[in-house]
Order: structure tokens, then C-alpha cells, then sequence
């Protein structure tokens, strides 16, 4: 890196050096592991779990190992173009690689939100069959332009999906929805009770309550055929709720999983950021919103409201 370089800078801290980074598993490198909470590697903007580093939704930005961490993009394209390399593209990529879809396979996305979307994209680009599954009557439009089968979600999503794939299920299921709260009460009660905590508190009740919104991931083990794979790439955050353990046995479930590894991917996602756009990184921001912003943007987000997909703040 020089001065002038245009660089993305990935969402984790990694020095690019240590055994797990040299096994490409960034997310756990051992010189950022916040060891004190027995977590991984550190990563911008989280809770102490995670560090408690700052996170890049500001003006200026103190970049640790930033010898290793930033990305090099060219000059001259938009940012639309290559600010996803920070998160969401290689958080999508890792989705689809850990999904291990067969060639010519089909994969069922539940969440459509900004991951389950550009892992829809993704897979499509990769020649695979792609089932999308959401609430939200815009997101499901939105992956539907682009060629994914779209259900609406229902208790009865799974039989639906069987029925599109020879009553099997299909070869493997990407979890993009993970805790997210809406639409789980119990979860988004404690999310907020947590809230009223005192810090030194907080943390753990969140990390031990069994409050995970475990939906996605029981209908995940369910849809999914018998020796196929789920990739859980949304986030689950406690530890109460039990698994269905003999399901997953019986069915030769593999399960992959864990936050993206940035600089492991990214020199493959690279040139499809190109005139060509093939993911269509440019049109996929749904809103574009003064950083003062923020707190609004993440309300409406959370609320699912204007169709928002995917916010880019501008400081």
C-alpha cells in the first residue's frame, strides 16, 4: 500500500500473518482474537465481544493492521462498485462456497435480506437453481427480477419447496436470516430488555439466554435433502436452545458456518466487479442517506419499510 491507494476495508481485523491466517480463516486470527471473551478475531463496530473496535460508519477511521486488512480497488469506478468488498459480497460468497452446491444443483436462500440477496446473485451466477424465501413482499420481488424462484414464507414453506425439487428438498439451504428479530417476539423482547441492562451485564445475557430465533435453521435441517449441505451465515448469538440433533444425524446433514472470511475471497470476487457488473453491485443499494442519518436508516431497516434492502451512508 501507498499513499493515494483506493482501498475497502474488510469488517474483521487480521494481521495477515499467524496460523489462521495462513490457513485463510481470518476471522480467527491469533493476534486479534478478543481472548478475555473467548471470541475470534476482532472486527469493527461490534460489542466487546468482538473487540469494541470503532466500527467505519464515520468520518475518519482507525484501521489496525492495516498493513494487511484494506483491500487494493482501482481508481475511477464508483464506490457502489467495490464498497460491498467489505462485508456483504465475501459474506455472500463464503455463503455459497460453504453451501457446496453441486454443479447444476439447486439452493434454497432463506432471508432475502442484503446477504441472502447477493448469495441469490451469487448462486445464480454460478449456473445454480436458486429458491428464495421471505416475508418482505419487496425483497421477494426484488430476487425475483433477477431469476430466483420466490416463496413467500409459511408453515408450510418447507412442503412447497419439496414439491419444486422432486419431494427431496434441495441439495443444500443458505441460513441469511440467523436472530434477526423481526418477526420472533420472544427474541425481540429480550434483544431490547437487554438493552435496559447494565453493561457488565448485557453481554452475557445475551450471549446465554436462549433467545435465537432458531425458525430459519429448524426449517433449514427440514427443506434440506438427506446428504445435502446448509450454510448458516446469518448470525445466532445464544447458546440455550437445543439442536435437532438426531434429524441431522439421521439426515447426513452437513452444516458449515461462521463470519466471512474477507481476504480469503476477495481476489476472486474482484473481477466481477467490472463494466459488465454481473452481480449488479451498482444498482444494489436501495437507499442513499447523509451518515447523520444513521439512526433512522437503521430504524427503517429493522422495520422493513421503503423497501429497504441495503443503505449506504455517506459521511
Amino acid at each position: 500500500m501507498s499513499a493515494g491507494d483506493r482501498v475497502v476495508v474488510p469488517f474483521q481485523i487480521a494481521c495477515g500473518s499467524c496460523f489462521m491466517c495462513d490457513q485463510d480463516l481470518q476471522t480467527q486470527c491469533e493476534t486479534t482474537q478478543v481472548r478475555d471473551q473467548g471470541m475470534g478475531a476482532a472486527l469493527f463496530g461490534y460489542t466487546k465481544l468482538y473487540g469494541q473496535v470503532p466500527g467505519g460508519q464515520a468520518e475518519y477511521l482507525r484501521v489496525p493492521q492495516a498493513h494487511y486488512g484494506p483491500i487494493k480497488v482501482p481508481h475511477g469506478p464508483p464506490d457502489d462498485r467495490f464498497v460491498y468488498l467489505s462485508d456483504v459480497l465475501p459474506t455472500a460468497w463464503q455463503s455459497v462456497e460453504y453451501a457446496a452446491i453441486p454443479k447444476g444443483g439447486t439452493v434454497a436462500v432463506l432471508g432475502l435480506g442484503p446477504i441472502g440477496d447477493m448469495a441469490c446473485r451469487v448462486a445464480l451466477h454460478r449456473g445454480h437453481r436458486v429458491i428464495g424465501v421471505d416475508l418482505v413482499p419487496e425483497r421477494l420481488e426484488r430476487a425475483r427480477l433477477r431469476g430466483v424462484e420466490t416463496l413467500e414464507y409459511s408453515t408450510e414453506v418447507a412442503d412447497h419447496i419439496r414439491n419444486l425439487t422432486e419431494g427431496r428438498g434441495p441439495d443444500s439451504v443458505i441460513d441469511a436470516v440467523g436472530m434477526e428479530a423481526h418477526g420472533s417476539p420472544a427474541a425481540k423482547f429480550a434483544q431490547q430488555a437487554a438493552g435496559f441492562l447494565p453493561d457488565a451485564v448485557q453481554g452475557a445475557f445475551m450471549q446465554k439466554a436462549g433467545v435465537d430465533r432458531l425458525a430459519a435453521l429448524l426449517l433449514a435441517v427440514d427443506t434440506v435433502r438427506r446428504g445435502g449441505t446448509i450454510s448458516l451465515i446469518g448470525v445466532y448469538g445464544g447458546m440455550a436452545d437445543p439442536l435437532p440433533m438426531l434429524t441431522i444425524f439421521d439426515k447426513q446433514i452437513q452444516l458449515r458456518m461462521g463470519q466471512a472470511n474477507v481476504r480469503r475471497w476477495s481476489d476472486a470476487i474482484l473481477p466481477l466487479l467490472t463494466d459488465a457488473d454481473p452481480l449488479g453491485v451498482d444498482s444494489f443499494a436501495t437507499h442513499r442517506l447523509a451518515l447523520s442519518d444513521g439512526p433512522a436508516a437503521y430504524d427503517m431497516f429493522q422495520a422493513k419499510r421503503d423497501g429497504a434492502v441495503k443503505v449506504l451512508l455517506n459521511p
